[in-house]
């Protein structure tokens, strides 16, 4: 039996995005390569634990910076893992779940379009700031000495 992952649309904080568990399947919705690594979202550090080891040189830096993606080792397989606490108040509806992955809310490598976003999720998460395409966050690639800016 296949398990249904709702897609979720909402507003991060950065930018308009979809979420769901699956991240096959909004890397489908997209239309890009199935294997594309795609950024887990989460809202607190002491979930952050459970999916990746932080290196001692970069923990500090890790929680200082705000919207701001990290790709690190995973603890589970020997794969990089691009991950990003949350802050403000899209960590009300992340909190429902041990975390998400997110994309922005558009077809791969084209301009948000909300007809586009409404009609692919399944269900829309609103909140005050409405839902609209903003500066996507900074990546860093961390390792155990190095640190360096993807984008």
């Amino acid at each position: 039996m296949e398990i249904c992952h709702p897609i979720f649309l909402a507003q991060s904080d950065t930018t308009a995005g979809f979420l769901c568990k699956d991240c096959k399947k909004l890397n489908v919705l997209k239309g890009r390569s199935l294997t594309q690594n795609i950024l887990l979202t989460i809202d607190s550090f002491k979930k952050l634990q459970s999916f990746v080891r932080i290196p001692k040189k970069h923990k500090k830096e890790v929680r200082r910076l705000k919207q701001t993606t990290f790709i690190v080792r995973s603890k589970s397989c020997s794969k990089n893992l691009a991950i990003r606490v949350t802050t403000g108040m899209h960590n009300e509806f992340l909190s429902f779940f041990d975390g998400l992955y997110s994309t922005s809310a558009n077809r791969h490598k084209q301009r948000f379009s909300l007809e586009f976003a409404l009609a692919y999720a399944n269900f829309v998460v609103l909140d005050k700031r409405g839902l609209k395409e903003e500066k996507s966050s900074t990546i860093y690639k961390v390792g155990n000495y190095n640190k360096k800016r993807i984008r």
